[in-house]
């Protein structure tokens, strides 16, 4: 009976991100514009984040920092252009503080936690994880950008790059962004096995979408992803210890 909140709250959670996971895949399939339709993206990566934070106990206040330094971090990029090249958001994602969506937050705070939880993953010395980490997050942002910069209209570049309008500035941004977070939460412990299907899905989001649109990209980026977090599980599994709070 102790342990009743805590699974009401997990399915709670669950519940609810299932219901905004394969909501947003049928509006965009649909092409339809429901009422509220511009914070539904908002509900669905906070719900995501929750989730992360309740399978990461010992990495809260670390991921919390992620999230505030993530929305910082886009302010600068969206006024001075750094580090991820010049670019603005539209009014497709609400609420927007200062020009930058709050749910850019929770974005930074799932991605990060989710690659946090394959640290042990990451062959050779332990200084080189949060880059190994930096350049995991480069990839995930090959099935985000086309669709997220693309028909959802979520931002806009002002610069033309090599990759689908996308500059290269934008993933040297990334991987130096991503590995700083990472360096800075080396001594946090990883999220839950669990926290890993929360990223998983986001990947899958973007790449089912992307297949939708019919655009071959995402969809690729997302296969191999994918791949990759099966090849990461099973080497976390023989050689991962644990850890002793159990949700």
């Amino acid at each position: 009976m102790a342990n009743m909140p805590k699974r009401l709250l997990r399915v709670t959670l669950w519940s609810s991100y299932a219901v905004l996971w394969f909501g947003g895949v049928a509006v965009y399939w649909t092409d339809a514009t429901p009422p509220g339709a511009h914070w539904g993206a908002t509900a669905f990566l906070a719900t995501a984040a929750l989730l992360m934070l309740l399978y990461a106990p010992g990495a809260r206040a670390w991921l919390a920092a992620v999230a505030v330094a993530g929305w910082i971090i886009e302010l600068a990029g969206t006024t001075t252009g750094l580090p991820f090249g010049p670019y603005s958001y539209t009014s497709r994602l609400q609420p927007q503080l200062a020009g930058v969506p709050l749910a850019m937050a929770a974005a930074w705070l799932v991605l990060i936690g989710y690659i946090k939880s394959f640290e042990a993953a990451v062959p050779g010395p332990l200084a080189l994880r949060p880059a190994a980490g930096g350049l995991w997050m480069v990839f995930i942002d090959l099935a985000i950008e086309p669709v997220a910069a693309g028909f959802l209209d979520f931002w806009r570049w002002q610069a033309h790059g090599w990759y689908f309008g996308v500059p290269g500035l934008n993933f040297l941004g990334w991987w130096s962004v991503s590995t700083a977070m990472l360096a800075a939460g080396r001594h946090a412990p990883p999220p839950l096995p669990r926290a890993r299907w929360v990223g998983l899905s986001i990947i899958a989001f973007f790449g089912l979408l992307g297949a939708i649109a019919r655009h071959p990209a995402p969809p690729l980026a997302a296969s191999v992803l994918a791949a990759l977090h099966c090849i990461a599980s099973r080497r976390v599994s023989l050689g991962y210890d644990k850890p002793a709070v159990k949700l």
